[in-house]
């Protein structure tokens, strides 16, 4: 399907990750002109070569330095003098729990998760009030929604992700800017695998899931897409559930 975001330019920060390579391609596929902001300069060079398309290129981005961000920004405005869609999808997990988590884990999650993610949206931003408007997605979580066990600073830091994204919307709006985050539920990525490691407990997962299987990163990216696109110009402030309606259900024992 044609999404006419052709020719749009789109900046994925921490686009070197299962989720962030599935979107990648998902844009490539609309012919979009593509930029890759990752920490792993290398991975992310390795995808826009990968990609075979000349018109993906990367660079490095450290989202908790602000000089990092500012150097990635430039090179995307060099390149193309604009930014039309950005994709927030950096993120660290910190699978503690309440009594192992200490001050550094906090200061590390919410300097990625949550201030990384405004430095990144801050400086883009600029460029799209510039040029009267743009689409901002953010990658949430359904444990921004829903806690978790051993995920106290993943759901803490994901739903300060909600809120930012809600007043972001609200404060730029008035440019053109629309913005939105996508929430995944249990995606089958690197990170998801890394407890859900045999068959059995796959199995189990899937059967907690109302449409009895786990999220694709195509999934997610799918969603992204759509929401850069014309056809979603006027949502705006919402966190879009990918999640196979797993938070739809009660966590009681069904009848």
């Amino acid at each position: 399907m044609d999404l006419n975001i052709r020719e749009s330019v789109v900046f994925i920060a921490g686009g070197a990750g299962d989720i962030g390579e599935s979107i990648l391609k998902a844009f490539v596929q609309q012919h979009s002109k593509v930029i890759i902001g990752d920490l792993n300069e290398k991975k992310a060079r390795e995808l826009a070569k990968g990609s075979g398309d000349p018109e993906v290129s990367a660079c490095k981005l450290d989202v908790t330095s602000e000089e990092s961000v500012r150097k990635a920004v430039d090179f995307a405005k060099s390149k193309y003098g604009k930014i039309d869609v950005l994709v927030n999808v950096v993120g660290i997990l910190c699978r503690k729990s309440f009594f192992q988590t200490t001050k550094q884990d906090f200061e590390e999650s919410f300097s990625t998760n949550v201030t990384g993610m405004f430095l990144v949206s801050r400086e883009i931003a600029g460029l799209m009030r510039a040029n009267q408007g743009g689409s901002i997605i953010n990658i949430s979580s359904m444990n921004g929604k829903l806690a978790a066990e051993n995920r106290l600073l993943y759901g803490t830091t994901k739903a300060a992700v909600n809120l930012l994204t809600k007043s972001m919307a609200l404060e730029l709006g008035p440019f053109g800017i629309n913005v939105n985050a996508v929430a995944p539920g249990i995606v089958d990525s690197k990170m998801a695998r890394v407890r859900l490691n045999t068959p059995e407990l796959v199995k189990q997962y899937e059967n907690s899931i109302p449409l009895n299987r786990l999220a694709n990163p195509i999934d997610v990216a799918h969603c992204v897409v759509f929401l850069a696109s014309p056809y979603a110009k006027y949502i705006s402030g919402e966190i879009i559930l990918v999640d196979g309606a797993l938070c739809t259900r009660m966590s009681l024992p069904k009848n």
